[in-house]
């Protein structure tokens, strides 16, 4: 019995101390990687590829896996969970806390709501910023936070390492999501508490300039992230970063710059010419919404690491997949105004002008045409130099950032032009090496956190 004994006590010491090198070793993989990229961004180059190989070994495991915040959104209609349930959640079971913001606030004498979800680490990094994750259109939070099928997005692996604020543009994201099946005619959540008249509606569509975004986005940054920050905005949402440059927010942004998926500013020369002229009659009436629907998702949106990829299936059938399983909680809308200023298309402004007139002739809410027109193509007026340090993050089939012919790269051409601006910083253009898309945060997001982790580590490096 003792010799027994001694065997399954020896057994037991065996199995705990491979368990643990396994542990280690798991650990040690996942921050060698990253150290490697924070290392590879050392050096100057026109830019910096990272392997599908170092890609695969980016990231970390979450405590519970994603189940708990999953199976909140599975018994949720549409998968539109609540995010004020997340505040109650064990933060030993998700790595991090969870609290939601609703900040309302004043442009063109109309309130309006801008959301957003704040997730601090347990255990964080020390020394890294907030990191400010702003959808671009047609999108929201939920974006960043959940994958399609409800698994853990790139927001909750973030939150393992660095504090998180995942923001919703006003009126894109509404309690409960949407219901009706016709895009254009579902009703933006501009206030959160009630759903505004189609007429009202109406009219904050057509006032709907980057003013009242970047304004917002200012507001609950203030508010909620105490340090420093930085924002990434994806998409249409990158203008932000570059219009709140030296706003009251310069001193937590402290003039660097990072993105995803986020290009340069209207107002660069590369991004008018890959725009090119914006052809009057293309946009419906600013008063109105452009339906975001699955055919406009089915090509360059759509890759083969998209969780609903099915060579048997046509582009378009996995698209509307994709989409059906969206579409209560994502608006599928954008506003025309909104896409004119950020397609940097000033020819149409004596257009433009004559319709914001229109829309606002007597109206009772006391919007002063005037003062909306200042405001238009703020996204021309940004500034783009006395940056410290600067990087973007793109990946293989990200086709409106990146190019088969590097030399044709969206990412290089920005950065090309910010240098010239600003001479003397560093600047780096990071690609993944990997067939993700300007979706990579639904289709890799474990991967992902760690890349950018690995670019916010260099970002913020003296």
């Amino acid at each position: 019995m003792a010799e027994y004994l001694r065997h399954r006590n020896l057994l037991q010491l065996v199995f705990v101390a491979l368990l643990a090198t396994l542990i280690a070793t798991e650990s040690r993989t996942a921050s060698t990687a990253e150290d490697v990229v924070v290392a590879m961004l050392m050096e100057a180059r026109p830019y910096h590829t990272i392997s599908a190989e170092l890609f695969e070994e980016l990231g970390w495991n979450l405590p519970d896996g994603g189940d708990t915040v999953k199976a909140l959104a599975d018994a949720t209609p549409g998968g539109a969970l609540d995010p004020r349930q997340l505040e109650s959640l064990a933060a030993d079971k998700l790595g991090y806390r969870a609290t939601w913001h609703e900040e309302r606030y004043q442009v063109y004498g109309l309130d309006w709501d801008i959301p957003g979800l704040h997730l601090v680490p347990e255990n964080p990094l020390p020394g890294l910023p907030t990191m400010v994750i702003i959808n671009g259109g047609a999108a929201n939070w939920y974006e960043f936070y959940l994958d399609p099928l409800n698994r853990a997005g790139l927001g909750q692996y973030l939150a393992q390492r660095i504090p998180v604020l995942l923001l919703s543009i006003p009126g894109n994201y509404r309690h409960g999501g949407w219901l009706e099946n016709e895009f254009d005619k579902r009703i933006p959540g501009y206030l959160l508490d009630r759903d505004v008249s189609p007429q009202e509606a109406a009219i904050r569509n057509a006032v709907y300039t980057f003013r009242v975004v970047s304004e917002g986005v200012k507001a609950i940054v203030e508010k909620v992230v105490h340090g420093p920050a930085v924002i990434i905005g994806h998409s249409t949402g990158g203008e932000v970063q570059f219009i709140l440059k030296n706003t009251s927010l310069r001193s937590k942004l402290r003039d660097l710059s990072i993105g995803w998926g986020t290009g340069g500013p209207a107002s660069m020369r590369t991004m008018q010419e890959f725009r090119g002229i914006r052809q009057p009659g293309r946009d419906p009436h600013i008063s109105q919404l452009r339906a975001r629907t699955a055919n406009q998702y089915a090509n360059g949106y759509l890759g083969p690491l998209n969780p609903f990829w099915d060579p048997d299936k046509s582009r378009q059938a996995m698209a509307e997949e994709w989409m059906g399983r969206e579409q209560r909680r994502r608006p599928q809308f954008k506003q025309p105004l909104q896409d004119i200023e950020h397609s940097s298309a000033v020819n149409l402004s004596v257009d433009i002008e004559a319709q914001i007139r229109d829309a606002l002739r007597d109206n009772t809410l006391g919007v002063d045409a005037d003062e909306v027109i200042a405001d238009l193509f703020s996204t021309m007026r940004s500034p783009v130099t006395n940056y410290r340090k600067m990087i973007w993050t793109t990946a293989l089939l990200d086709a409106g950032h990146w190019n088969t012919d590097p030399a044709k790269a969206r990412e290089l051409r920005v950065a090309e032009e910010f240098r010239e601006a600003n001479p003397t910083i560093e600047i780096r253009i990071l690609l993944f090496d990997v067939p993700m898309t300007h979706y990579g945060h639904i289709e890799k997001p474990r991967q992902l956190a760690g890349g950018l982790v690995a670019a916010l580590r260099w970002l913020t490096t003296p």
